[in-house]
């Protein structure tokens, strides 16, 4: 899975306001009559698909500890479950997420890295806030 920072922008904002990150999560396919095996297979591939990118990006924002309150667990045949008590932004969550609200700020952050050839991490996305700011408001 390649790290998408969009979408870990968009989950910790819906954790912030009380969305359901969980809700995103699309049904699995049911078996119908009129479905082969050949398309029923194909939609439970594109169904796993986005659930492993949604969920491997969940357990990035909880192992590095930006939000508390949900569990994303992995089975051994590839399937996840999921668990949540009061999902809330832990305060690193808050201020990471602080510094990519701003479409503007986060959009220059993203540009800047590109320009300067760096890999946006965690450290990167906070360092670049700063230099970010300062260019937008013309310091």
């Amino acid at each position: 899975m390649k790290r998408d920072w969009d979408l870990l922008r968009k989950q910790l904002t819906d954790v912030e306001s009380g969305h359901d990150v969980l809700a995103d999560f699309p049904d699995a396919p049911k078996w119908t009559d009129d479905l082969t095996w050949e398309a029923y297979d194909q939609l439970a591939k594109e169904h796993r698909s986005v659930e492993e990118r949604l969920a491997g990006h969940l357990e990035l924002l909880i192992d590095s500890g930006y939000v508390d309150g949900l569990q994303v667990l992995r089975g051994a045949d590839g399937r996840f479950a999921y668990g949540r008590s009061g999902p809330r932004l832990t305060m690193a969550g808050h201020d990471l997420l602080d510094t990519m609200r701003s479409t503007t700020i986060w959009e220059s952050i993203q540009q800047t890295a590109k320009t300067k050839g760096i890999e946006l991490t965690f450290d990167a996305i906070k360092a670049l806030a700063g230099y970010a700011l300062k260019h937008a408001l013309g310091i």
